[in-house]
């Protein structure tokens, strides 16, 4: 029996509009249509009893409005959610806590809005009390509490009042890496037990490891839903989409001079046959350069490849690879790598026309950006072909 299941589930916001300056704009605004946002949008999915469930997607996907509605602390505008069994939830930081209560205090007023008698929270404070490891701070108001203290008990609470579903949105990255180690050990304990977890997360990592199966939301919508290697990769090309619309966007900047007696008119990247700026680390790329000259000569182009803080990665021409290159009224230029060796990051891009002195006719300055995406593992810059030998 799934413990959670959404049935074609919708969120709208109504939007507060600014406040009437004039009478007249007053009296128009009561025949104005409300303005809404639509944050979640016909949102279908079954979580099965003792699944661990990621759910991911950018800023203002609907991810924090779909674990409300699963809370049980916002209601659906259409469709239902339904969850079988005790819910905790970690949502915003700070939420369910009473500023001006104590820590043990706040622990009695949500293990009682959990359904636990004061019996039953005796039961398990001490194990509250020596997970949050906070101190004397444990009897001090909360709004005293740093991001980080608030972290410590709204994970302690909601780890230790026995839920049978535990959701989590984000709250454990405020934590230091300490107690983020605690946090993902007692997850992993849940997991044993066989207890429902929705886990949101930008750690796409930490979604990895723990989670088999999510969905990723996109604009209140679920654009990908079932193994969550299948979801992730779905994640990835989307973002890649939207970065190389960025990129495109964005157009050529830096400088650029040069004597002009050859120009170069378009460059354009290459992964494969498809123009693109994101690239995949280990796949082919290509630099185009389609340029036009007053007057066939002998000619010089380069290529100059920066990290995105500057630091020089890579560069040729065609005069160091031995390679002359006669200049017709127009043509084209590539520089090929077959398997690309940098690592995960953002790059950009020189490119130069020049005369066999190298003197500049055409010299693009950072004009060119691109990106380079791929499994995080090695560090640095560029991939060694290398292997390792041990005796």
């Amino acid at each position: 029996m799934p413990a959670i299941r959404a049935d074609h589930a919708s969120k709208t916001y109504r939007v507060r509009r600014e406040r009437s300056r004039t009478l007249k704009e007053w009296a128009l605004r009561q025949y104005a249509p409300p303005i809404t946002v639509e944050a979640l949008k016909d949102v279908s999915f079954t979580v099965e009893a003792g699944e661990t469930f990621g759910i991911v997607g950018a800023n203002g996907s609907g991810k924090s409005t779909l674990l409300k509605l699963i809370a049980g602390t916002s209601k659906p505008t259409s469709g239902t959610v339904d969850v079988e069994g005790r819910v905790s939830a970690l949502l915003e930081l700070g939420a369910g806590f009473h500023p001006d209560f104590t820590g043990r205090e706040n622990v009695y007023l949500n293990a009682s809005l959990l359904g636990l008698s004061r019996k039953q929270t005796e039961r398990v404070l001490p194990d509250i009390i020596a997970f949050a490891e906070l101190g004397d701070f444990f009897d001090a108001a909360v709004k005293t509490y740093s991001s980080g203290m608030y972290t410590r008990l709204a994970f302690s609470v909601a780890a230790f009042v026995d839920p049978d579903v535990l959701l989590i949105d984000e709250i454990l990255a405020v934590g230091d890496e300490y107690f983020q180690r605690k946090c993902y050990a007692k997850l992993n304990e849940f997991r044993a037990k066989r207890k429902t977890i929705c886990f949101v997360s930008h750690d796409l990592a930490a979604v990895e490891r723990l989670c088999q199966r999510g969905l990723l939301l996109d604009h209140g919508t679920v654009r990908a839903e079932g193994d969550i290697h299948r979801v992730l990769e779905a994640y990835h090309e989307l973002i890649d989409a939207q970065e190389e619309r960025r990129i495109a966007a964005e157009g050529p900047k830096g400088d650029r001079w040069g004597s002009g007696e050859v120009r170069i008119d378009e460059v354009t990247l290459h992964s494969g046959e498809e123009a693109t700026h994101i690239v995949r680390s280990g796949a082919p790329f290509e630099i185009r350069l389609a340029y036009s000259a007053a007057e066939e000569r002998d000619c010089v182009f380069g290529v100059l490849i920066y990290r995105d803080d500057g630091v020089s990665v890579f560069g040729t021409n065609t005069k160091i690879d031995a390679m002359p290159v006669w200049a017709r009224r127009s043509g084209r230029v590539s520089f090929c790598v077959d398997a690309l060796p940098l690592l995960p990051g953002k790059y950009e891009l020189d490119v130069a026309a020049s005369s066999p002195e190298l003197h500049a006719y055409d010299y693009h300055s950072k004009r060119y950006s691109f990106r380079v995406v791929g499994e995080a593992g090695e560090m640095g810059t560029a991939r060694l072909a290398h292997r390792w030998e041990a005796s």
